[in-house]
């Protein structure tokens, strides 16, 4: 697989559909009137974050063992895997048995070559996670979920400002309003990295 660019990442998964293997067999994930395809509600719209924090949970744990961080930077992958581990757990616990589990991941080419290469994919990765979040508030019919959704959203923007830090080399600033997608974006935003 080659690299790619967060732009191309974005577009490139705007266009999508998703289909996960899993255990060798093919399930779809997530379907629901979001992806028009009737049935659906707040349980999944659930698996679908579940399912992506399985796929940051995934991510972290590689950029920690392979991507050459030191101090503070290894310490916050540390801390923002925990962050991925705890969002999933919560998840999990609302939906039981129906949690999505042992999902296979893959990741463009170069992806974990070095300090850059994982600061870019964490960005376009944080980037579609927060938009999910963001759309989450506004498709859950639950408040209490809605109220889950919100927070993890803003712990994932904290984790896509670092990664954009981590990137840049230096400060940069965040949009005032960040990007609201849809589940069907979401999933599309994902599936280059599902195995």
């Amino acid at each position: 697989m080659i690299a790619t660019s967060r732009g191309e990442f974005l577009s490139r998964g705007a266009k999508g559909g998703l289909v996960l293997v899993v255990g060798g067999s093919l399930l779809a994930v997530a379907a629901g009137p979001a992806l028009g395809q009737g049935g659906g509600g707040d349980t999944d719209i659930a698996a679908l974050a579940a399912t992506a924090e399985l796929l940051a949970i995934d991510f972290y744990g590689k950029a920690i063992e392979r991507g050459g961080f030191e101090g503070t930077e290894l310490a916050y992958l540390e801390a923002a895997r925990q962050n991925e581990q705890d969002h999933y757990d919560a998840l999990a616990e609302v939906l039981g048995n129906a949690a999505p589990s042992g999902l296979a991941f893959k990741y463009p080419g170069g992806t974990f070559a070095g300090k850059m290469s994982i600061a870019a994919t964490g960005a376009a990765l944080e980037e579609a996670f927060v938009g999910a979040y963001m759309g989450a508030v506004e498709a859950l019919q639950s408040n209490e979920l809605k109220g889950v959704a919100a927070l993890v959203g803003a712990n994932e923007a904290q984790h896509l400002a670092t990664f954009r830090r981590l990137e840049a080399g230096a400060f940069v600033g965040n949009p005032s309003l960040p990007k609201v997608l849809t589940a069907d974006q979401a999933l599309a935003a994902v599936t280059p990295f599902l195995a």
